[in-house]
């Protein structure tokens, strides 16, 4: 029997109806992506795609088993086990990156059975595969198997041994090499990477051509306890910014002769460098001499300086004094009202200060909370909280969780919660009544305990408030309410509690019933209506190849433009959305309120934080590398993306098929590179291909 007989045989023509080497009718794609989109979980639900899977057009068929792969479903493995014997390279390739999908969202509980029908499958073909690209992706997905044995990791290991011979060509080798580091990565407390596994990673360390797979040695010899003088002193050397930082991070884990290399790090011309060194200095050396640290205080780049800044917040040497260092810093933000965000002088390095004087002269800083909590930049008011809470102060946290900002009160409650408990309970459930979703959440956690009379009521407005607004992105604080009222309130409020039974958001709609379930006795049944989303017209679908988006950020952020090539082949969900809220203007004038250098800056939140973004979720369209300036959705669990961005500073391989990449900076890194909290985007344009 051909390999392509076998396939069809397992693909069971009876349930898709059709023959293979059809044609897929006009507007399958669309379907493809809407039934991906509701997430299908029937057959009939799923129909577009097992047709899709027996098109002539390859591109179709990897679009379905992609699609397939993403519902990680383990009902799908057969159908997507026989593709691995199809005749098309690309698409066994994706077959087996499905199949490692599936996997990945296996229940513990899940059966060793469940498990070996795609394990097995995947190492006997990835074991025989021929053509290079194809083998390549195999051993990549190989990696990332969430193996239970530490014999089957040894049997992962050696097939990825073979498949990252330093011989093959570099497009296979990369892929292969993101299999190995992700298996040594995940699986080293199950099978410590054996010498001819760290022999290997020291090769793809000190390969020439492609820095990416260099990078991807030195991750792995940093997990594998493989590294050597000789590895970091070539990494130190290497022409890529991005080797010299992981050469700093793989040399912190040797132990000996780090200070040598951390000062060397430390004159690094580029700045992702010497944050990295810095970092494994205050982590390692800082106890011993701060001295380091005190000169970065001083440094070119404001991320290097503001780490500097916050390591001074531990403990350090007598002799250096670093209380005298932060106090000026601290004064300085009586010059920086509304002074430009970005520049040297600037509110970020005198809050940093401000919190890091508070823990290690917290009577210093005292009184400067009251003036930086009447701060014009309201992250000025936010981070005073935050020293307040760090000097145990009550009295400026009690000003500031009236703020006319919802983040300032925010991190005031967070801090009255932990500095007087339940004496403020009055502000919290004030604080219910608010619109911002982090701000309730913050406030319903906060009455944990509670035993004001007034809490109950508060909950319930606030729940009926939110979930008026059915916005699928209230799920977060609204399920923090109902854990509340479940340990507040009592069977008497259940009939109040009754109508989100039949809620919009099936999370919500569950948690209820559970509630209601333990109040009453009675086995109440959830009956969610979930939310429509809108459909994907042929325009949205095959309008937006080749497009891209044009961000300027505003004067007083520094300005500058990036531009993102979209990639709508794939995450096309998510390109079509961006896409839709760019028109409309949805970014412009927000700002990126997280910004964790050598990691990701991340914005487009109309509240400037983490829990309010658009109202629909987003499906997550999760596959493709998070290397170095690809864009990714943020989330708080699977599928609940909400439109925020995400850039990725560095390569951050443990985000691969954990989230979507939907595009990648074309030109501009350098001013992403530059972007603080709290910058502004001024607007974003979409630009289409001519």
């Amino acid at each position: 029997m051909t390999r392509s007989a076998a396939a069809f045989l397992w693909l069971g023509l009876g349930a898709t109806g059709g023959l293979a080497g059809q044609r897929a009718p006009a507007g399958a794609r669309q379907a493809v992506l809407a039934a991906e989109d509701r997430r299908a979980a029937t057959d009939a639900d799923r129909a577009p795609l097992f047709r899709a899977l027996l098109d002539r057009d390859a591109s179709m068929v990897r679009l379905a088993v992609r699609a397939l792969g993403r519902l990680e479903d383990p009902v799908l493995v057969p159908r997507l086990s026989a593709l691995l014997s199809d005749p098309r390279p690309l698409v066994r390739a994706e077959a087996g990156q499905a199949l490692a999908q599936i996997a990945s969202g296996l229940s513990k509980n899940a059966t060793d059975s469940v498990w070996a029908t795609i394990r097995d499958p995947l190492m006997v073909e990835a074991g025989r595969e021929r053509d290079l690209a194809a083998a390549g992706v195999l051993a990549r997905s190989i990696g990332r198997l969430p193996y239970r044995t530490a014999v089957e990791v040894e049997r992962a290991r050696a097939l990825l041994l073979v498949a990252t011979d330093p011989a093959r060509a570099e497009g296979p080798l990369t892929d292969a090499a993101r299999g190995l580091e992700a298996l040594v990565r995940m699986q080293s407390r199950l099978a410590p990477a054996d010498a001819a596994t760290r022999n290997r990673l020291t090769e793809l360390a000190r390969r020439p051509g492609a820095p990416v797979i260099r990078r991807l040695g030195l991750s792995g010899l940093a997990v594998a306890g493989g590294v050597t003088p000789a590895v970091v002193s070539a990494g130190l050397a290497d022409r890529d910014p991005e080797v010299r930082r992981l050469a700093i991070a793989a040399g912190s884990t040797a132990g000996e002769g780090l200070e040598p290399i951390l000062e060397r790090g430390l004159s690094d011309p580029v700045p992702m460098v010497r944050y990295e060194s810095l970092r494994a200095w205050g982590r390692s050396l800082q106890p011993g001499d701060c001295q380091p640290i005190l000169r970065a205080v001083r440094d070119s780049s404001v991320t290097v300086a503001l780490l500097a800044i916050d390591l001074l917040g531990a403990p350090c040497p007598a002799q250096a004094k670093a209380a005298d260092v932060l106090w000026p810093i601290v004064d300085s933000l009586a010059r920086t009202q509304g002074g430009n965000l970005s520049s040297v002088v600037s509110w970020h390095r005198g809050a940093h200060a401000l919190v890091s004087l508070a823990r290690i002269e917290p009577s210093r800083a005292r009184p400067v909370l009251r003036r930086a909590g009447s701060h014009s930049v309201w992250q000025v008011r936010m981070y005073a909280a935050r020293a307040a809470q760090v000097a145990h102060e009550g009295e400026p946290l009690v000003l500031l969780a009236e703020d006319r900002d919802d983040n300032v009160r925010e991190a005031a409650i967070a801090g009255l919660s932990k500095v007087r408990g339940h004496n403020a309970d009055r502000l919290y459930i004030a604080a219910l009544a608010r619109p911002d979703h982090q701000l309730v959440l913050t406030a319903a956690t906060a009455l944990q305990g509670s035993t004001d009379p007034a809490a109950v009521p508060a909950l319930l407005a606030a729940l009926r408030r939110l979930s008026s607004e059915r916005r699928d992105t209230s799920r977060d604080p609204r399920m923090a309410i109902v854990a509340r009222l479940r340990e507040l309130g009592s069977a008497q409020i259940a009939p109040t509690l009754e109508p989100y039974l039949a809620d919009y958001d099936p999370e919500i709609a569950a948690a209820v019933a559970a509630v209601v379930t333990a109040w009453t006795g009675k086995d109440v049944v959830a009956r969610p209506r979930p939310l429509g989303k809108p459909p994907f017209s042929k325009a949205d679908v095959d309008g937006l190849s080749g497009a891209r988006l044009r961000v300027t950020m505003a004067a007083a952020s520094g300005g500058g433009k990036w531009e993102i090539t979209l990639l709508p082949n794939d995450a096309p969900a998510t390109v079509v959305r961006i896409a839709r809220l760019v028109k409309a203007g949805y970014y412009n004038g927000l700002t990126f309120h997280r910004v964790v250098p050598n990691f990701v800056v991340q914005g487009g939140s109309p509240a400037a934080n983490e829990y309010t973004g658009d109202s629909l979720y987003l499906r997550d369209e999760v596959g493709g590398a998070h290397d170095r300036g690809t864009m990714g959705i943020s989330t708080r669990g699977r599928d609940t993306g909400d439109a925020q961005w995400f850039v990725n500073l560095v390569d951050n391989n443990r985000l691969d098929f954990g989230y979507t990449v939907w595009g990648v900076v074309a030109s501009g890194m350098d001013v992403v590179d530059g972007v603080l909290e709290g910058d502004t985007i001024e607007r974003v344009e979409l630009v289409l291909r001519r």
